[in-house]
């Protein structure tokens, strides 16, 4: 490391800047430099001022003798206010893990200890989360101020905002869901997730998309994307995982990004990039870089092996390969109304089947939206939603009959025994125990639904007497299709007594 001194007698705000790898083939990390420039300036009452530069570029340290974990931001110290640099360094974290593009801390111990502040910053990210450390584009660090009294100024560029890792962590709990179960073995798991990541996958070779969100809102990206999703994902499913940076092709400078899985206690070597044909072949998911050893790895890529845990044990992908033998949903039949929502969930048997994917076929016709889990009514009408095995065999199918909203609560009403193999032309005689006002005997009171609670036109009229209604069909019921005759409470006897309770009945037309 070298240092220059100078004095100056005007004052100097120290400026530092990192950029982390890129990973793409096209450029490389080169060796870490650092430099410093410090300043002292008298001030009118003769305590001393400082400032000063330091710069470090392309530095990017992955300590493997760290366990790693996915965590949740910490509760910063009061007003960003620290006495250790241990503190500056959670509390710079925690900003980090936020997405905060510029923050302040101040620190009250002494200048000189901030030498080389923002490397211990970003060694400390290094050593404790992959998936931020290589999030970050770039940062400098401005600071100035006397002993005990220092103001440091971050501006941290990342791949992406708060909002779009928010939606990045929204999206990956639902592929989770439906890839992997609570019964499936660690193996099953990581093999889950690695053909979802492979199949879904295309690799950028324009060169230009770098993130996990390119990769799932976009289906492309280069291979720190792949490795940054594969983090992600295995990490959420409790599989410890790693990201290795190296080099391939031959290549002098770091040119690619992978991942190193633990399972079982046992490291092994995964480039989810490599399983990826280029250009993309639809379907194919290969296995050529599925949990490899370091030395069945080396033969086309080269890493610091010092960095990272060794992975020395073969692996048998066949533990693996638990057959699919059914698709089976928790409901069969959905009836909503318009705007109203509910979940679909589908389970693949047995649970620790080696894949567990579920394709969903469905022609919404503009009448439901369903995302995976959640169903939501839009308008009128039937869809069949299929939950179909990855492998094309097993499938099982849900109904959904969105309906329209009606003024009677089916739930609330009095359900008369349901009628089935009705002629298409059948009138409805209704006997009731006192004759009926006429001003109520009408259609707005005694109707026909269909099955999607649409109105159905018939003819209300008094038999021979006024204490009997016939409900006839305007014209013929279809064939095959449920109606429900509804009596609603507005129907009222000559002396102005109304039903109690809304009166249904379903019928079915033979």
């Amino acid at each position: 490391m070298k240092r220059i001194w100078k004095l100056i007698t005007s004052m100097i705000v120290i400026s530092l800047v990192t950029f982390a790898p890129v990973f793409v083939q096209a450029y490389g990390v080169k060796d870490s430099a650092e430099n410093s420039d410090y300043n002292i300036k008298i001030n009118n009452i003769n305590e001393k001022y400082y400032s000063g530069n330091i710069s470090r570029k392309n530095k990017n340290l992955l300590n493997a003798s760290v366990q790693q974990q996915v965590k949740q931001p910490n509760l910063l110290y009061s007003n960003n206010s620290c006495s250790t640099i241990d503190q500056i360094k959670q509390v710079a974290k925690d900003n980090y893990l936020n997405r905060n593009t510029s923050f302040s801390i101040h620190y009250t111990g002494n200048f000189s200890d901030l030498k080389g502040i923002l490397n211990e910053v970003l060694d400390y990210i290094d050593e404790s989360d992959d998936y931020l450390a290589n999030s970050i584009v770039s940062s400098e660090v401005r600071y100035h101020g006397y002993n005990q009294d220092v103001d440091i100024d971050f501006t941290v560029e990342y791949l992406l905002t708060y909002d779009q890792e928010n939606w990045v962590d929204q999206k990956v709990n639902s592929i989770l869901q439906n890839i992997t179960r609570a019964s499936m073995t660690q193996d099953q798991k990581e093999k889950a997730i690695h053909d979802y990541i492979v199949a879904n996958t295309t690799y950028d070779e324009t060169l230009v998309k770098h993130s996990a969100y390119d990769a799932l809102h976009d289906g492309t990206t280069v291979c720190q994307g792949y490795a940054l999703l594969a983090y992600k994902m295995l990490n959420k499913s409790g599989v410890p995982t790693k990201i290795v940076v190296g080099m391939v092709d031959g290549s002098s400078v770091e040119n690619h990004a992978w991942n190193l899985v633990n399972l079982n206690g046992k490291w092994y070597q995964l480039d989810c990039t490599w399983d990826d044909p280029v250009p993309d072949v639809q379907g194919r998911i290969s296995y050529d870089y599925y949990n490899l050893t370091d030395d069945q790895l080396a033969k086309d890529h080269d890493w610091n092996r010092s960095k990272y845990p060794s992975a020395n044990t073969n692996y048998d992908l066949s533990i693996t390969n638990v057959p699919v033998k059914s698709v089976v949903l928790d409901k069969h039949q959905i009836t909503l109304k318009v705007g109203e929502t509910t979940s679909l969930t589908a389970n693949v048997l047995p649970a620790n089947a080696s894949d567990n994917s579920i394709n969903w076929k469905f022609d919404a016709q503009g009448l439901i939206s369903f995302d995976g889990i959640n169903i939501k009514a839009l308008k009128p009408g039937k869809v069949y939603i299929n939950a179909v095995s990855n492998d094309g065999a097993f499938k099982d199918t849900c109904v959904v009959t969105v309906v329209n909203d009606t003024e009677v609560d089916f739930n609330n009403s009095r359900q008369w025994q349901e009628k089935t193999g009705i002629d298409p032309n059948k009138s409805w005689r209704l006997k009731f125990t006192k004759s009926v006002a006429s001003s109520t005997a009408n259609k707005d009171n005694i109707y026909v639904l269909d099955e999607l609670y649409n109105k159905v036109d018939v003819d209300i009229s008094f038999d021979v007497t006024k204490d009997t209604l016939v409900v006839k069909p305007a014209q013929s019921y279809q064939s095959g299709k449920v109606y429900y005759l509804v009596v609603t409470t507005n129907v009222a006897s000559d002396a102005g007594q109304k039903i109690a309770t809304p009166i249904i009945m379903k019928f079915t037309i033979k």
